[in-house]
């Protein structure tokens, strides 16, 4: 099991959640604000020593309302450096062709684990990475929910939620209009606010960073994968060169952080996989008529038993909401779809 311990505290309105998660080769802390009106931001980094762990708490600005929590993730991370210990030996190896394995995994602790071995052994030099995902609500109106996966990165991306640069993401907005890698020096930069979160990336070393752009078919998941080498000089250049490596691990991140996105929400709201292809049908702009021929109902049926289903599982007031609400959740961009279990 990846989870070891996830606690629950509130600032304000606002609800907070700590988790440490484990696997054979990796732990990650997660760090999930739920803001009042549904905006979910989460951070999560591999921890690596007892550093990390320090960091991650000495940057968090609620470390008081989390503390428990806190201790709780201390004492754990002891225990599961004794076992590792104990079983040296018998932790997974993630060798060069591991890329292809970033999608058959649902373990966050691996997923992070294989992007830093497939950084570290396709030559990108001693890397640190950020890989953001955004869930887009509407491509005019912004965003609903983001996720940011690194390595040696949480108070930055601390600094990062508490300041609110996620709602005006100068890298989001380059992959937004762009998919080819990048020096992260040569990106525009277009308000005092993104210069601010340009300056902040930049003491964390990512001024010599590379960014490389991806985002899902239907491009309702835009993200991108911020990589910079720890020694610095001359690193950008050697990256943007093997950019080739960088475009498909970005690629495959995207894909699998929409499907981890689609089977929470799913499991969350206790879908079935007919109420995904009803609200995929729904999503098309389809009548109840062709949504009742499609599921062998009558009209009716559909009326009176799927319709009130579906609107009281996603807490809605009427079967009208459905799209946008399965859109906002990322049930109908991965997922329930051919190859995956419903």
């Amino acid at each position: 099991m990846d989870l070891e311990f996830v606690e629950t505290a509130w600032a304000g309105k606002e609800r907070l959640r700590l988790s440490l998660m484990a696997a054979a080769d990796a732990q990650l802390i997660e760090r999930q604000l739920v803001q009042p009106d549904g905006m979910c931001i989460t951070i999560s980094t591999r921890i690596r020593s007892l550093d990390d762990l320090t960091e991650a708490f000495t940057s968090d600005p609620h470390r008081d309302v989390l503390g428990a929590a806190y201790r709780r993730a201390f004492e754990r991370h002891e225990r599961l450096l004794g076992e590792r210990i104990e079983t040296r030996g018998q932790t997974l190896q993630m060798g060069v062709a591991h890329i292809d394995s970033i999608r058959a995994t649902r373990s966050e602790p691996t997923l992070a684990h294989l992007v830093s071995a497939v950084l570290a052994e396709r030559g990108q030099l001693p890397a640190k990475y950020i890989f953001a995902s955004y869930q887009l609500s509407n491509r005019e109106q912004g965003i609903s929910w983001c996720h940011f996966m690194s390595e040696g990165c949480f108070s930055l991306l601390q600094k990062f939620v508490q300041r609110r640069w996620y709602m005006n993401d100068l890298f989001l907005e380059y992959a937004r209009s762009n998919s080819a890698p990048s020096p992260s020096d040569q990106i525009e930069i277009r308000s005092p606010g993104q210069r601010k979160a340009f300056d902040a990336f930049a003491e964390a070393g990512f001024a010599t960073g590379v960014i490389s752009p991806a985002r899902t078919a239907g491009e309702s998941f835009v993200a991108y994968l911020l990589v910079a080498g720890v020694n610095g000089t001359g690193s950008g250049n050697l990256m943007l060169r093997r950019r080739h490596t960088l475009r498909v691990l970005a690629a495959e991140l995207v894909e699998w952080r929409a499907e981890a996105r689609a089977r929470s929400a799913t499991d969350e709201y206790k879908l079935s996989a007919r109420d995904i292809e009803v609200l995929q049908m729904l999503s098309r702009g389809m009548a109840a008529a062709p949504i009742a021929q499609a599921l062998k109902l009558s009209a009716n049926q559909v009326h009176r038993r799927i319709y009130p289903e579906i609107v009281e599982k996603l807490r809605i007031r009427h079967i009208s909401e459905a799209a946008k609400a399965a859109r906002d959740l990322g049930v109908l961009s991965g997922g329930l779809r051919a190859g995956m279990s419903p």
